[in-house]
């Protein structure tokens, strides 16, 4: 019998299913650094809205009753729902917030509360 030089079979094979397995790794931490990328992207942009909604409480649309309020925003090219509602506090002065940020499918992104004086 002669020497072939060349590989196997069964090598090619077992050598197929190495490069399979780790082609199928790098893609699934791609595909879930993309998402979390995606999500954090998201939430940072909903927590702008956030403090930009008690930038305007503090200033311009100060609450004058506790009721609760509701509207919409574009930032950074998406949109978002903002949802604020009133509570009395400790003194009748002091009002305490939530603010509610959803995205477009009206699933709850973020959320910060917060007191503010009237």
């Amino acid at each position: 019998m002669k020497h072939s030089k060349g590989f196997s079979l069964i090598e090619v094979i077992v050598a197929l299913v190495i490069f399979s397995m780790s082609v199928m790794a790098i893609f699934q931490f791609i595909t879930s650094t993309s998402s979390s990328i995606f999500m954090l992207e998201n939430r940072m942009l909903a927590s702008e809205v956030a403090n930009n909604r008690i930038a305007l409480i503090n200033t311009i649309e100060q609450p004058l009753s506790k009721e609760a309020r509701k509207g919409e925003i574009i930032m950074g090219g998406k949109l978002f729902y903002w949802e604020e509602e009133y509570r009395t506090s400790v003194t009748p002065e002091i009002y305490e917030f939530t603010i509610t940020i959803k995205n477009s499918k009206n699933k709850q992104i973020y959320s910060l509360s917060g007191y503010v004086y009237e």
